[in-house]
């Protein structure tokens, strides 16, 4: 937490102006990132945290907070089941300057430990439960493995729930839910955030809150 109040308050403002004035982003994270001997899971931070101004602007004001009983959910299911899992193995997850909650563990295309996986699916049908939207559609991604795996899972617990929706692998859940017309798409992906043209509904954090009472770093704070 030192690191961050003093080195990386710095490298934030820097990469943050740079940002701003559109230098490409991948040479300011080297740049910033070399300049202040950055790790890893920092320049991570920077590059999915610190956005433009106008950005967050456009972003927040497609974003909700709540939901209620007649939403159709469109749920980027990798996205928010990774950001929930990272913040269950006790890795880094933070809160970005446009409000979405994001995690530092790089994890990619790698599968969650099954314990994890379990947990984190339990804590998704028992906030479906609480809240009981209309309808669910989990897009998981073909190509991770395990991924038909996981869409049986989660099915399987839906139905048992008698909760109205399914999971579904399909080549780019990105594509799918950027044509979503009637809904409501659930992810923190700034490119998905950027091009949906529904509200868009940080599913993971509403997750954690509803579960736990985490102290998460909120990059805000920081500019």
């Amino acid at each position: 937490m030192r690191r961050l109040q003093i080195v990386f308050k710095e490298a934030i403002k820097d990469y943050s102006y740079l940002l701003e004035r559109n230098y490409p982003q991948k040479s300011i994270l080297k740049l910033v990132g070399d300049r202040y001997q950055l790790r890893s899971t920092e320049r991570s931070i920077l590059f999915r945290g610190i956005i433009t101004r106008k950005s967050c602007e456009e972003r927040k004001q497609k974003t909700i907070d709540v939901i209620n009983q007649d939403s159709k959910l469109f749920v980027d299911g990798y996205n928010v089941f990774r950001t929930i899992g990272s913040y269950l193995l006790g890795k880094l997850v933070f809160i970005s300057m446009d409000g979405f909650l994001r995690d530092a563990s790089e994890m990619h295309r790698s599968v969650l430990p099954q314990k994890v996986s379990e947990k984190t699916l339990g804590l998704f049908i028992d906030f479906l439960l609480f809240y009981k939207p209309e309808l669910v559609t989990v897009y998981l991604d073909s190509p991770i493995s395990k991924s038909g795996e996981l869409a049986s899972m989660i099915n399987r617990k839906m139905n048992e729930s008698k909760i109205k929706g399914n999971a579904l692998t399909v080549h780019s859940p990105d594509h799918h839910l950027i044509q979503v017309t009637n809904g409501i798409n659930c992810t923190a992906d700034s490119s998905i955030i950027d091009a949906s043209q529904v509200k868009v509904f940080d599913l993971a954090m509403a997750i954690l809150r509803l579960n736990f009472q985490p102290d998460i770093i909120d990059l805000d704070s920081f500019i």
